[in-house]
């Protein structure tokens, strides 16, 4: 399925933390586009500043610079960064999230219901303790694999899978547009996240959901996504249809990260492992020129004084890279 209409364009989204001495550029520069009914998956290491922009994205953390265009469903447009807490308040309705650790993400005094169904009555949908809002709970608990008699227990007395369908019941309870799902299957055991996926996977497609998914699985992220973007230092360096960056990567780090994924199929040809020198430059001093020069295996002088711009390489297929052509022969 093609997905046309941009339900976000992000434009040039900035986030900068104060710290002692200077600031941490979390994330620099990030333009993009998610597409309506889309999954985007976003990968990289640890600390490249993933989190940062999903949270950025839904304006949990303020930007420091750039815009976030939303598409609303009667055809407006909002600048989620411009907007007073009262109206973005009114948009969590439509733009959710679902959280890393089942565990802390939870409220431990509060049961399943009244967790599931805190955003019912907090955005107006229905009263709460009414029959109207007990069924909805249910029948949006029985959706992502609760039973019934759930309703009234704890988060303690749950499965960290369990605890994870949950999280994506509260999410999904008010019926959003958009949902960033972040690094939300990382903390399970593998035949967990599998049923997590699969659960994901159904409720995109029977609510006409639009994912951004977080992740540093890359094997994860392709069985979800639609397009795939690659962040590195706060920057995203690689974008493309997600078959196109497993067939075709443009820029050496992706090609890394690919090495150290296990090939799923027999025909699929072995990657030469690649293995990065030295740990990631730190984003309170990054390098000049390309950020990824300082660890490259085909960085040239040119890396070091110039920054590739995320320019197209193929029609959809976008690089940052002086010699993305190069890449992966």
């Amino acid at each position: 399925m093609k997905h046309t209409n941009a339900l976000l364009s992000i434009e040039h989204l900035t986030k900068y933390f104060p710290i002692k001495g200077g600031v941490l550029h979390a994330n620099e520069d990030i333009t993009l586009t998610i597409r309506e009914g889309e999954t985007l998956g976003l990968v990289g290491e640890s600390g490249s500043g993933k989190s940062t922009f999903g949270r950025t994205l839904l304006q949990l953390y303020p930007p420091t610079a750039g815009s976030v265009l939303y598409h609303t469903e009667n055809g407006g447009t909002v600048d989620l960064c411009r907007q007073r807490h009262a109206e973005l308040r009114r948009l969590r309705r439509e733009l959710q999230m679902i959280f890393q650790d089942p565990y802390s993400s939870l409220d431990p005094r509060m049961s399943v219901g009244e967790i599931i169904g805190e955003g019912l009555y907090t955005h107006g949908i229905l009263r709460r303790g009414t029959r109207e809002w007990r069924e909805e709970i249910l029948s949006v608990m029985e959706t992502c694999g609760l039973q019934s008699h759930m309703f009234g227990r704890y988060p303690h007395e749950f499965s960290g899978g369990q605890r994870q369908r949950i999280g994506i019941a509260r999410a999904l309870a008010v019926r959003p547009r958009f949902v960033v799902c972040d690094e939300c299957v990382s903390a399970l055991d593998v035949s967990i996240q599998a049923q997590i996926l699969n659960l994901l996977t159904d409720l995109g497609e029977r609510e006409h959901l639009t994912y951004l998914f977080i992740s540093h699985d890359l094997s994860v992220v392709r069985y979800l996504s639609d397009r795939i973007g690659v962040m590195y230092l706060g920057r995203i360096v690689e974008l493309g249809e997600s078959e196109a960056i497993f067939a075709r990567p443009c820029h050496p780090y992706t090609v890394a990260l690919l090495s150290a994924v296990p090939s799923l199929t027999a025909d699929e040809k072995k990657r030469e492992r690649i293995v990065l020198g030295g740990s990631p430059p730190s984003p309170a001093d990054p390098p000049t020129g390309c950020p990824f020069h300082t660890r490259c295996y085909m960085a040239r002088e040119v890396c070091k004084r110039e920054r590739p711009p995320l320019a197209e390489v193929e029609e959809g297929h976008w690089s940052a890279c002086h010699f993305a052509q190069e890449v992966g022969k």
